[in-house]
């Protein structure tokens, strides 16, 4: 590719990314349409990633989204092992490894990329999870008999790993330096999320920081703050992620832990955003926010894509105002939670015999809630959280019978 035009083009191999695909393609076939990956590979999914069994098959092409194929069908073009290197937003220019492409509108996509800690840099049998190499990569090296892995980083990537090494019956140790678990969530999270991690037979080591690696026996041993030992002959680090954003920083385009966006995800003239990577005013709750969850990167996906396409036909754009929502499988368990918490709501506890539910409000209104299955009353609440939900409406959903804790 040396100097191309597309009337839009998305940059980024995301779920982001192709929602914003296929809302152009559905909304404006008549544009031509450009999608630049710097992967080798079409989008395909990636919660799959850490949550199939060692023993299940585990194989790109089931994992690749049947929209690509419709795509290419309706002549879009997808440039892959292409990375962005730059943006010229005056002349409506991206500029990449394999040349410069104009645009009528462009939509970044191009996601967060897992920070791995220097102390591990360089190791071998040291993986993250984010991309179709890294777990083909980390499921070759736990399948050697007798490993023992440590999970370093107790987010949904880490326990959903340790789920799947458990099952199978590894030896795995999850260490955060987080003194509990999803503790932004409240307490009765934290002890519910170890009790089922413990009940599956994962060590658990929170409060505790990494100071080194360490052999012996021809072992691989993690060091600790306390200076105890862990067991790691395969590491898997899931300590967070940082915006995708360098090819940006000399565009103009205002960054700050992410994109600066507006509502309407705009981040320049012609420009959208969608995806982990975008800051913007999200209308449902009155706040700024950045979110890194598959469901909020598909719907931003769909907005960006509508925007651009208006952009390009003249036509008005659309705000993106969504309910915040993530899932995760853990040892058969489904967890989820939906809408916007800032710490200090006040915490409502309710449990029953199907599971946890918990509910967060601030005066009369319910800003979230996260279950522990309890997978029909969550669905209910979460549809009610697309409105200002006012407790008494909510507590209809709760566990019939005496107050609920809180």
């Amino acid at each position: 590719m040396t100097v191309r035009v597309s009337d839009i083009v998305v940059v980024g191999g995301s779920v982001a990314s192709l929602r914003a695909a296929e809302t152009v393609a559905r909304q404006a076939p008549h544009l031509s349409l450009t999608v630049v990956s710097d992967e080798a590979h079409v989008p395909h999914e990636r919660p799959p990633l850490s949550k199939v069994g060692l023993e299940e098959p585990f194989d790109r092409e089931a994992l690749t989204y049947p929209a690509v194929a419709r795509l290419r069908e309706q002549g879009v073009t997808f440039v892959l092992n292409t990375r962005a290197e730059g943006l010229d937003v005056a002349n409506h220019r991206l500029l990449t490894t394999a040349g410069s492409l104009e645009y009528g509108a462009l939509v970044a996509a191009t996601g967060c990329e897992p920070f791995v800690p220097p102390v591990f840099a360089g190791q071998p049998d040291v993986f993250t999870l984010r991309r179709y190499e890294d777990a083909v990569g980390l499921r070759a090296a736990v399948s050697r008999p007798g490993v023992h892995v440590a999970v370093v980083g107790a987010g949904f990537i880490g326990g959903e790993f340790a789920a799947t090494l458990a099952k199978a019956g590894h030896r795995v140790t999850v260490i955060d330096l987080a003194k509990q678990p999803l503790g932004r969530f409240g307490d009765a999270v934290a002890q519910e999320y170890q009790a089922l991690h413990r009940a599956a037979g994962v060590q658990l080591r929170f409060g505790a920081a990494v100071t080194g690696l360490g052999e012996d026996g021809g072992r691989r041993f993690l060091l600790l703050d306390d200076d105890s030992r862990v067991p790691a002959d395969v590491i898997l680090v899931g300590v967070g992620v940082r915006p995708s954003t360098a090819w940006l920083e000399e565009s103009g385009v205002l960054l700050d832990n992410g994109i600066i966006c507006d509502a309407t995800l705009k981040a320049a003239e012609r420009v959208f955003a969608a995806g982990d990577a975008v800051r913007w005013p999200n209308p449902r709750w009155g706040a700024t926010m950045r979110i890194e969850h598959w469901t909020n990167a598909a719907e931003q996906g769909r907005v960006a894509g509508i925007n651009a396409v208006n952009t390009v036909s003249g036509e008005g754009l659309v705000v993106c105002g969504s309910v915040p929502y993530f899932w995760s499988d853990q040892h058969g368990v489904r967890i989820q939670f939906a809408g916007y918490r800032t710490g200090t709501e006040e915490i409502v506890e309710d449990r029953n015999a199907d599971g946890l539910l918990v509910v967060y409000r601030t005066g009369d209104l319910v800003t979230g809630v996260l279950a522990f299955e309890r997978r029909a009353q969550f669905v209910k609440l979460r549809a009610m959280l697309r409105n200002e939900l006012p407790w008494q409406q909510a507590r209809t959903v709760l566990t019939p019978g005496p107050a609920p804790v809180g």
